[in-house]
């Protein structure tokens, strides 16, 4: 640094009486980026919103405090800048960068110097730093660069350092993550989500990882731009019940409980009875327990002969039960062997009626009129007869399996006898009376009811 280059205190006083300023040193207004940055103050790089394009280049000498050295007095100030130096030589873009210069008076008069922050040459800002005689005054710079790059920082002529700007790595993190549901069933494959933000300054793969109990099971790897975000489901199944705590890259999710799943049992069924006539409904009821781990719904299906005849839906908690009823009749006589869900409730029968016999009788004593019918088992025999003359009626009836009625005796008899066995069936009316002008006449009617 040239004496030439710095002006006396006299001379500032003077300048400051007559309101002139003492211009910064116009550069050569050449294209250098960096030369509009002079009036930013904090950013040290081109391209900063705002800035005023009223710096310039240094000097030739590299200093803008000039002066005529002709003009110099042995009671000018000396003053130069001994020393600088920068608080780092690499940083990333967003982080600020200090210099700090020394400015050094070696005459014996106080005077006034400008401090000039310079990258790569150009005069970013200039300081005023007063300096006592024979004293140092530190001045500081500060700042950030807007772009990535090699920088040569320096105060005025003396060089601070040469400092290599970057961008950030990728820098990520999980800001948010979710799963389906926390409680589930063995072999259940339920989702998990998770919000990954790159926040550092370049774009950058990450690998998400699913965590059960802190153990990898799952990782996906995702390439996300700096200050972009993205999701990352994961799907996973647990094969063995119990409760586990799930997390992403060890950012807690929640504890999911795994269960059994919901298993059914139809544990009773009951019908209101066996036999129906054709088109007549009765009641079925099934008792349902689920005997899984969790809640369930399940479809209880009646079935008639094997095939499906009605449904229902029901939900039943964990070791809870539930009665299912169904009302059916059948337009169709037969034998309908009814089940629900595969578990038997009893063989429903459904009739269909006709009536053989209705007729009056004359029978002499010591006589009988017998009526045969070859019938299926389980079918409904009604029988009737009104005495209408002399001797009552005595009734048996008798089938393969044996004497079903047994010579009842009455003016009128009227009862339902069902088959144990198929086959020949006898339905005999007697004149039980010993004297033979002791005859009976009766009306006789008989319905057989069959499937």
């Amino acid at each position: 640094m040239h004496s030439s280059q710095v002006r006396s205190v006299e001379e500032v006083e003077s300048d400051e009486k007559t309101g002139r300023r003492d211009p910064l040193p116009a550069g050569s207004g050449g294209s250098d980026r960096r030369r509009f940055l002079r009036l930013c103050g904090t950013t040290l790089l081109a391209g900063a919103a705002g800035c005023t394009d009223t710096g310039g280049d240094a000097d030739d000498n590299g200093s803008s405090n000039d002066q005529d050295s002709d003009n110099e007095t042995p009671s000018q100030p000396a003053i130069e800048v001994s020393d600088a130096t920068v608080s780092d030589t690499e940083i990333y873009l967003d982080e600020t960068l200090e210099i700090t210069g020394t400015i050094e008076n070696g005459s014996d008069v106080e005077g006034t110097f400008y401090a000039e922050l310079r990258i790569d040459g150009t005069i970013i800002e200039t300081k005023e730093v007063t300096v006592g005689a024979g004293e140092t005054e530190p001045v500081m710079f500060s700042g950030t660069f807007g772009e990535p790059g090699e920088y040569e920082v320096g105060v005025n002529d003396a060089h601070a350092g040469t400092v290599v700007v970057e961008r950030r790595p990728p820098e990520f993190e999980i800001r948010d993550a979710s799963i389906e549901k926390t409680t589930i069933a063995v072999g259940e494959e339920v989702e998990v989500r998770a919000t990954v933000a790159n926040v550092g300054g370049r774009e950058g793969t990450f690998t998400a990882e699913l965590q059960v109990d802190g153990l990898s099971v799952e990782t996906q790897d995702v390439t996300i731009a700096a200050g972009d975000e993205t999701t990352v489901p994961f799907g996973y199944a647990f094969e063995n019940p119990g409760r586990y705590e799930v997390s992403v890259n060890g950012v807690a999710v929640a504890a999911v409980t795994v269960a059994p799943p919901a298993e059914f049992d139809v544990t009773a069924t009951a019908i209101e009875r066996t036999t129906v006539r054709i088109g007549e409904n009765v009641e079925v009821r099934a008792t349902i327990a689920n005997v899984g781990g969790l809640e369930g719904t399940v479809t209880a299906t009646l079935e008639a002969g094997g095939e499906p005849i009605a449904t229902r839906e029901v939900t039943i908690p964990s070791a809870e039960t539930e009665t299912v009823r169904f009302s059916v009749g059948f337009e169709e006589r037969g034998a309908y062997a009814l089940s629900v869900n595969g578990t038997e409730v009893d063989t429903l029968y459904v009739t269909e009626c006709y009536v053989p016999v209705d007729e009056r009788i004359t029978v002499d004593s010591r006589s009988s009129n017998t009526y045969t019918f070859d019938l299926k088992k389980r079918v409904d025999v009604t029988i009737r007869a009104e005495t209408r003359d002399g001797v009552a009626p005595t009734l048996t009836v008798a089938g393969p399996s044996g004497t079903l009625v047994d010579g009842t005796t009455d003016d009128s008899i009227d009862g339902t006898v069902t088959t144990e066995t198929a086959g020949s069936h006898e339905i005999r009316f007697e004149n039980d009376a010993l004297l033979p002008w002791r005859s009976g006449t009766w009306d006789v009617r008989i319905e057989i009811c069959t499937w």
